[in-house]
């Protein structure tokens, strides 16, 4: 299944049907649905066994959301997710419906769940899903409007595919998400390539379905502010594409029973970093019109591919001509990386961009990401440093994309 080209229709039907998989995969045949919920409905009809549908997710007028679920037995209903930081209660009106309004909250994409009685779930009636993976589950998402920077607009578009490789490091048939820009495929022009790491909890789609990197792309070209770049999203893994086939071990991976590896792996990145190295990198530059130097190559991810990506482009600058670190960071990097730190001015001459951001109340690496700057700051290596609003969280991922972009490649 190679070069699967996937207009915004393709998304959408993707997404709704990932929706109903996991919403399915909840309620186990001959089992009672979970937290009081009536069963699945039969046949057509807009409600549940004949009960009126339930409107969720509401985006209101003032910029606030209402949210609805149907759990007539559930004891209590929270809202949890990417939603300024809380949890939010919902009450239960006569129907069995819980709802919530939140917010006025400022325009962007927002992800949510429903714990109802210590069981998480997605909202059934919406179609719109982060997909999750290992201990993060899915989660339905929704949109303030008024900040369009990552909407699709009238503007020429790129293109995003789903290509296969065989990883040799590996030793599995592995999977890349790729964005070309607009005009690839009718001209001759060779383009560089910024290589986006996804966080954990995330796939290799993850930068296109969640973080919409495609559109801010599309965006900032239209606008004159990017130069056109192609970007590859590769599985951040040590482990076969998903969807590809019946699970095979890898080879080069850490052995059963070891020790979990630090943010980003060992130095250099570990099996993923050599798997990006060794095959992904070479993989792209045979199969598209890339620029193949130095200076027409960037690294950048967010959270476990920001490590991944200290790891991968601190061991070998001489690859990446643009290093960025978004919401990550590392302790002892002089010990890790002593090449890197040694001579920094011949760091900075290899280095045209290092960027590191993060949210400013992001509370879960915010040691690590003052440990690189400081780490940066005493060795006199450049380095563009940003601290916005937000968490850990993708409202955050988004706007640094937006903001790094045009820095690159100039």
């Amino acid at each position: 299944m190679n070069s699967k080209i996937f207009a915004r229709t393709g998304f959408w039907i993707m997404t709704a049907a990932m929706a109903v998989t996991a919403l399915s995969a909840q309620t186990p045949a001959g089992q009672a649905p979970p937290a009081g919920q009536p069963p699945a409905p039969q046949g057509r009809g807009g409600g549940r066994g004949g009960l009126p549908p339930v409107v969720s997710p509401e985006v209101n007028a003032d910029k606030s959301v209402t949210l609805r679920f149907r759990a007539p037995n559930a004891k209590e209903v929270t809202v949890i997710g990417e939603l300024d930081g809380k949890t939010y209660p919902m009450a239960k009106n006569d129907a069995g419906v819980w709802e919530v309004k939140i917010g006025p909250l400022a325009p962007d994409v927002y992800n949510y769940q429903f714990n109802a009685d210590g069981v998480v779930t997605m909202d059934p009636t919406n179609p719109s899903v982060k997909l999750g993976f290992g201990a993060f589950p899915p989660a339905s998402m929704f949109e303030i409007p008024g900040d369009e920077f990552d909407d699709a607009k009238d503007v020429p578009h790129g293109t995003v595919r789903v290509e296969t490789y065989h990883s040799k490091t590996l030793g599995v048939p592995r999977t890349l998400w790729i964005y070309t820009p607009p005009g690839y495929e009718r001209g001759n022009t060779r383009y560089p390539v910024f290589y986006l790491l996804h966080g954990a909890g995330n796939i290799d789609s993850s930068w296109m379905l969640t973080g919409r990197a495609n559109y801010i792309m599309d965006n900032l070209i239209a606008e004159g502010k990017a130069k056109p770049m192609i970007i590859v999203n590769p599985l951040g893994y040590a482990r076969m594409g998903i969807g590809t086939g019946p699970e095979r071990p890898v080879t080069g991976a850490a052995p059963a029973g070891a020790p979990p590896a630090a943010p980003g792996g060992a130095a250099g990145g570990g099996a993923f970093g050599k798997d990006v190295i060794d095959d992904v990198i070479p993989f792209v530059e045979a199969k598209f019109r890339t620029l193949k130097d130095q200076p027409n190559r960037a690294l950048g991810g967010l959270s476990m591919g920001g490590g991944q990506t200290v790891a991968i482009g601190f061991a070998n600058p001489d690859k990446f001509h643009s290093i960025v670190v978004m919401s990550a960071g590392g302790q002892n990097l002089e010990q890790s990386y002593p090449d890197f730190f040694k001579d920094p001015a011949a760091t900075n001459k290899k280095l045209k961009l290092l960027w590191v951001g993060i949210g400013k109340d992001d509370k879960l690496v915010m040691a690590g990401n003052n440990a690189l700057k400081e780490s940066l700051t005493k060795a006199n290596i450049k380095h563009t440093y940003r601290e916005t609003e937000g968490r850990h969280e993708w409202v955050v991922w988004r706007h640094h994309l937006r903001e790094v972009a045009p820095l690159l490649f100039r």
